[in-house]
Parts: C-alpha cells; structure tokens; sequence
C-alpha cells in the first residue's frame, strides 16, 4: 500500500510549569522520558548492536586504563550514561565522580548527567547546586538549557537557546496557556518547522498579522511547504528573504497548488532575477511542464543558450514535445541527434540510449541493442539509466551465448551503480551466494554490524564527541541548537543533520534528508561535495539503518526468513517509524491493517496484542510474510507482491500469464505502485546484504578493487 504517512503523538507534553527540582511527578516524567530517549532500547546499545551488559562490560575494563588514557575517562562517560538510562542513579554518580576535571570536551555534559541522577534520588538540593553550577561554568552549552528548563528559568531558556529541544517544550506548554502568543508561534515556526502540529500554529501566526522578518516568513514558508499546504506556502514565500531559493519554492508552490499561470510568471522572474543561480534552468525545466508547446521549445532552446549542464535534459524534453504534441517526427529526430552528439554523457542521453535499447530487445534485435548498451556505458556510467541497462544487456548477452559479456555487463552494475536493485540481480545472476526471487527468504549470511564511528564533516568538537560514543539524543541537542534554524543548509550540514536524525530515529525525515543530497539544486563545486559526503560510511548506514535489530533478527529466523529481507520490507513500508498510521489505516513498522491484524491474532493464538508495539507488530509482519512466501513456494518476489497487493491480485497474474522470466514479471505488474514496490523492498535487502554482510561486502570490494586496476569501460 501507498504509505503515504501520519505520524502520531508518541508522549503527551509537559503541562505544569513547574521546575525539576520540585520534584513533581510531572517533572518526574519529564526527566524519565529524557533519559529513556538518549537511547533507542535500554537494554540494547545503539552504537555496537548488542546487549547492553555486553558493551558495559566491556567499558568497565577500558575504564581500569591508566589515568592519561583518554578511552578510560570516555569509558566512565557512557558507562555512567547506561547507568542513568536504566535508572541505576547512585552508580551513576558514582562513575561520574570529579570526571569534568579529567573530561574537559564533555564536562558540562558531566554536570548535566550527575544532576539528572541526582534529581532522581531526589537529592535536591545537591541537583540544584550542580544546576547552577552549569549555569555559572558552561553558560552557552546546550547543557545549560537543560539547567534553565530544570530550575524553571523558561524566559532565559527561550531567549538563549531558542532552538533546543527544551525550547519546543515550553514553547507548546506556554502556547497550550495562550495560543496567540506571536513571539511563541513565530519561535516554533522558525526553530520547529518539522512539528507534526505546526500548521494550525501556522494559520493563527499569519492571521495575526504581525512584524515578521523576511526570514521568519521563509521558515513559515518552508513549513508550510514540507505540510503540502502549498497555497499558503506560496503566500508567505512572497514575504520572506529575496533569494534564488525562496524565489523557485515560491514558484513551485504556485505550480504544484496547481495556479498554472502564476506560477509560470513567477518561473520566468527567477530566471530574470537570478540568472546564474542553480535554480534558473530548474525553473525553465519547470516552464516546459506547463506552459504552450511551443513556449516550452522557447524554454528549451534558452536552456540550450545558457545552461550547458542542463542542456541534455533540455533537448530531450524538445525532442518528447516535438514528436508527441507538435507532431513533427523529424525535427523531434534532429533534436534527439544533437542530444547525442552534443550532449553525448548526460544522463538524458543515457535515458535516451536505453529507451533505443529496450526497443531493439523488444524486437529482437539483441546485438543492436547491447552495442547501444555498450554506448550508454562508454558516455554516460554514472547515469541512472546504466544500472538498468547494463543488467538487461547481460541477460541479453546470455540469451545470444556470450557469456563472457554477460559477466562483463553484470559486474558494471555492482562496481558502478552498487546500491541500486539491478546491483542485486546482477550478483545474483553471477552466482553469488545472495539470493535469487525464489531464494531469498532463506540467504542468512553472517551480518557483522559497524561498532564504530567516524567524525561528522559539521558541527563542533563536541558534537563530535558525542556522536563518536553514541549518546545520539544529546548530540542532536547540540547540533539543534548550533544550527539555530538555519534556513539554507551546506551540503556537509544537511548531511549532518540527516544523520543525526536517523540516529534518534526520526527516520521518516532524516531518511529524507539525506536523499534529498541527490534532489537539490546546486553548483558543480558543491556537486562534488556531495559526491564525497555520499562516501562517508554513516550515508548508507543511516539510509538503511538496523533498527530494532534485536527483535527483527529473532523473529525472522523463528519464520525462517532472512532478516535482511524484513528490514528490506519494514524500512519500504514504515522506515522504521512505530506510530505511523498509512491513509489507508495500515499500522506501525510493517504497516499491518487492523482487520489483517486480528486474523493473524486468531491464527497465532493471540488474544492481547498492540500493533503499535513494535514487538508485536514485527511478530505479526513477520508471520504475515511467512504466510505469503508459504502461498507462492516461497518466491520473494511474488509473496512482496502480494504483501502490498494482496494475495488476489498476485493470484489472478500468475493465472492469467504465468511467472516465466521473473525480470519481465516485475516489468509488467499491471499496479505502478506494487512493481516499484518490489524492486525498492528487494533493492534494499540487497542493500542489507552488501552493506553488512562480510562476504558480500567482499566480494564488491574485490571486484570494484580490479575495476581500479583497469579503468577502462569499453568492453
């Protein structure tokens, strides 16, 4: 199903405004839900993925080091930090004993730990001390927003930390009190635009009518923007900050709420206003979708004039208008020639290359079409349209008997293209031990997940050091409020924050975040940024992140299925998100509908069950994936199908055409949704796999290692 998702409320809000140190129960929850946060399980330790008394064991030896080692005073942090998060607070304090002294890069953070474990013995007075302590030692570290917000100091906290996670706490609680309060909404909308309630905060702040900054109208405009609600979004886009950016989102807000002719004018502004900005060919792009055909050529042809790097997608948009709505076939053909000639290695002529390709297999004509393969490759490898491509031209080489080819075509894909699904067909065409459709449940590989990490190319050295020990709530604390709503994000910094995200399992949007490194208009210096962000290690481990890997490995092997293929299909239906609710009701990480939900309660003898609980929903996703693989003679490929379509439907295509090549299958699922299904649940097990699995990793390794001892493409 589409999981088009709602994210719900998981915790209520703090609603008295009293101080921690009064000790109220409420305060009480408060804290509790703190420390509880700082790490994902309390018995499962995030950074190694293993037991929590495991790694405390672990850092208890690192922490009988001699005094001068760093490792032995960063083993007392987190073993205190474990101590607080499963309410040991006396043993806690304990490991935390005159540590600032010896920890200088966290000694606030030091502070704020023994207050919170004071706090919870109720040591009061003790607490309040080490509060204020922070307050008078550390007054501009993040951990001084926690001493404010304990000891009740709610105006200093917004005034000095507006962007801390404490700040939207009191923030809503103050505005539950006064919901027109404009210094409040205008401070959620600026430093919490990602709230799941933002717009009605939203609709009262404009209607008040008040003095906003251009750059408060951004954030408003942003915010609405990220909610879909466009027509607003457009309004306000018109009052913030003049900028390409807010410029092109005004544009695009006026063109997706579908106000076709405004949103041309305001295309063609940007373009005259900012000419050389990234922005500029994108609006012209944007121009070709909406306007006359032949406005559109004009579009296509100043692309052409002015943006080099845009071109090629330019001449393929003028070749579509010229054959479908102008019906001039030939000058369509010139259009598609200069692509080829002119334009040769862009990835426009690597779509065009491969549509060429596919027609000439359609027809038969196998070695024409590999020669095109062959073509696309040479110009255009990095192209999207390569993956594909080079798969299908080693089946072709295949059916015409050169096998040769065929490996050359698929060890391309892996070594090139290694993330996408067709990498996963290629391995598995070559024989290697990873799966096939029919396979796939049961490839179990030993998975070896990472237990350490690398510094973040953002943020300061205490954010370092907080992400490097895994205390991922307080680092996103700090890098919250370093970053400040900082409207136009550095590539290095929207990577950053992605991460971060993940980390804490805001994974819906920092999942996003991190995709959204391929989708952003920018220059070709910060291109190649990104293509060197994208070679940091935390990328794709926070693209595909092991959440809740305890459960999942238990479970999937109770049904016999490969937990790499659960976390395939969890992270495609829910990205790993508990509480998500789809439009069409579907529940939870694997996405279970209520009434599916109760039957398979009554087959597993069931009588007390939550799907929202994380436990008994992957219990019951799992045995539902069992019980399609079961249905099908445990072909993958067909049971997620029918995990997405159903049963019925999966049935009738089998009956009505067979499976035969399962390739061509997956190509001619008659749902557009359930085919992209399927390629992105597989896609990611194989992701899994190439990620985590040793020998698979391996064997990339080896053969992308032999690409770089010959460097050659032709084939």
């Amino acid at each position: 199903m589409r999981w088009s998702i709602v994210l719900m409320l998981s915790a209520s809000l703090v609603g008295a405004s009293a101080p921690l140190i009064t000790a109220s129960s409420e305060s009480d929850l408060a804290l509790n839900a703190s420390l509880a946060n700082n790490r994902d399980n309390n018995s499962f330790d995030p950074l190694t993925y293993s037991p929590i008394d495991q790694r405390l064991a672990k850092l208890e030896t690192q922490a009988q080091q001699p005094s001068s080692n760093i490792d032995r005073v960063r083993a007392r942090f987190v073993i205190a930090d474990i101590y607080l998060n499963n309410r040991k607070f006396r043993e806690a304090i304990a490991a935390l004993d005159k540590l600032e002294a010896e920890y200088p890069t966290l000694a606030d953070y030091v502070l704020l730990k023994r207050a919170q474990a004071q706090t919870q013995i109720r040591d009061l007075q003790a607490a309040k001390s080490t509060w204020e302590n922070i307050l008078k030692s550390f007054p501009d570290s993040p951990a001084a927003a926690e001493a404010m917000y304990a000891l009740g100091q709610n105006q200093q906290l917004l005034d000095k930390f507006p962007s801390h996670p404490r700040s939207q706490e009191v923030t809503l609680r103050l505005l539950a009190q006064d919901p027109n309060r404009v210094d409040l909404m205008a401070n959620m909308a600026t430093y919490f635009g990602d709230y799941k309630e933002i717009v009605p905060i939203l609709d009262r702040l404009v209607a008040s009518s008040p003095s906003l900054t251009g750059d408060q109208w951004w954030a408003i405009a942003d915010a609405y923007y990220d909610k879909f609600e466009f027509g607003k979004a457009a309004k306000a886009y018109v009052r913030a900050t003049p900028n390409p950016t807010t410029a092109y989102k005004y544009a695009r807000s006026l063109h997706r709420g579908k106000q076709i002719d405004s949103a041309i004018a305001a295309y063609n502004r940007v373009v005259q206003q900012f000419p050389q900005s990234p922005q500029a060919p994108r609006a012209l792009i944007r121009i070709t979708q909406i306007e006359s055909p032949e406005d559109a050529i004009a579009a296509t042809d100043l692309i052409v004039a002015k943006y080099p790097d845009t071109a090629g997608e330019a001449l393929a948009i003028k070749a579509t208008i010229l054959q479908d709505k102008l019906g001039s076939p030939k000058a369509a053909s010139v259009a598609r020639n200069l692509l080829l000639e002119r334009y040769g290695n862009s990835a426009a002529a690597g779509q065009l290359r491969w549509r060429i390709a596919k027609g000439q297999g359609r027809e038969g004509q196998l070695t024409n079409a590999i020669a095109t393969v062959d073509a696309l490759i040479t110009n255009s490898p990095d192209s999207d349209a390569a993956a594909e491509a080079s798969f299908w031209a080693g089946k072709w080489s295949n059916q015409i008997g050169d096998k040769a080819k065929a490996k050359k075509f698929f060890e391309f894909v892996i070594r090139q293209h290694p993330d996408s699904y067709f990498a996963w067909r290629a391995a598995s065409s070559l024989g290697w031990q990873v799966g096939t459709f029919t396979t796939a449940r049961y490839t179990m590989p030993m998975i070896s997940l990472p237990t350490s990490r690398q510094t973040l190319p953002a943020g300061s050295a205490k954010l370092q050091e907080l992400y490097l020990l895994g205390l991922d709530r307080d680092a996103r604390s700090q890098w919250q409020a370093e970053v400040r709503g900082k409207r136009n994000l550095e590539p290095s910094e929207i990577f950053t924050d992605g991460v971060l995200r993940v980390a804490v399992q805001d994974n819906l949007i920092g999942i996003k975040t991190l995709e959204s490194l391929d989708l952003i208009d920018v220059s070709n210096a910060q291109k190649n940024e990104i293509a060197k962000l994208k070679q940091h290690p935390a990328y794709m481990q926070s693209l595909y992140p092991f959440h809740y890997w305890d459960i999942i490995s238990n479970l999937a092997r109770e049904q016999r299925l490969s937990p790499a293929l659960v976390f395939g299909l969890m992270r495609q239906e829910s990205r790993f998100e508990a509480q998500i609710r789809s439009r069409s009701g579907a529940i939870g990480l694997m996405q279970i509908m209520p009434d599916t939900g109760s039957w398979i309660a009554s087959k597993k003898g069931v009588n007390n069950y939550n799907l929202d609980r994380p436990e008994d929903n992957i219990s019951f996703g799992t045995w539902y994936l069992d019980y399609t693989h079961s249905r099908y003679g445990d072909n993958s490929m067909l049971a997620v199908a029918s995990y997405n379509a159903g049963p019925g439907a999966v049935g009738r295509w089998v009956e009505s055409r067979g499976v035969g090549d399962p390739d061509e299958f997956v190509n001619s699922i008659p749902y557009d949704e359930t085919r992209d299904y399927v390629s992105k649940v597989l896609g990611n097990y194989w992701n899994y796999l190439r990620l985590y699995s040793p020998s698979v990793q391996q064997q990339v390794a080896t053969l992308q290692q032999s690409n770089n001892a010959n460097v050659s493409t032709k084939f």
